[in-house]
């Protein structure tokens, strides 16, 4: 039986809960500690939590910023920042299922966008191979102003 993944805002009930996920020890270059994330968000950005059973198991934050425009111009586009499941609850296929969800999840919430968009680390190959899988193509570009080296950035089309 599949277990039933969901996604949704972070409520602040979650908050303590939200803080205390953690990356696993090879990925920490790739994502910001989860305090500094949420300190540091924008009013363009909201933070959203995956839940399996009602069970928190990830994070990640939907940015109406699109800074790529130079790089990649895409019009009415919505970036997924800082998708993580937790390193406790990895290797079941948790990011798969939410991976899944978001071409929906974001629609409902954003629908004036036509596009989401990612940048993932040329060297983590795991998360490349995972959000191809979910449906996310790569742009064949890169953006290379990330702290951790050269990012793909990869789409995909809402509408």
């Amino acid at each position: 039986m599949r277990p039933e993944m969901n996604l949704q805002p972070l409520a602040e009930q979650n908050l303590a809960k939200v803080l205390a996920l953690q990356v696993a020890l090879e990925q920490q270059s790739y994502v910001k500690n989860i305090a500094d994330i949420l300190q540091q968000l924008s009013e363009q950005q909201s933070a959203h939590v995956m839940t399996v059973d009602k069970q928190l198991v990830g994070f990640f934050v939907i940015d109406q910023h699109y800074p790529y425009h130079q790089t990649l111009p895409l019009n009415k586009a919505v970036l997924l920042r800082s998708f993580f499941v937790d390193h406790g609850h990895q290797g079941k296929g948790y990011g798969y299922l939410a991976g899944l969800l978001l071409k929906d999840y974001v629609s409902r919430l954003h629908s004036g966008f036509e596009f989401l968009c990612l940048t993932v680390n040329c060297r983590n190959h795991a998360a490349q191979a995972l959000y191809k899988k979910c449906g996310f193509k790569d742009s064949e570009i890169l953006y290379r102003g990330g702290p951790a080296g050269p990012q793909h950035i990869y789409t995909m089309k809402l509408k």
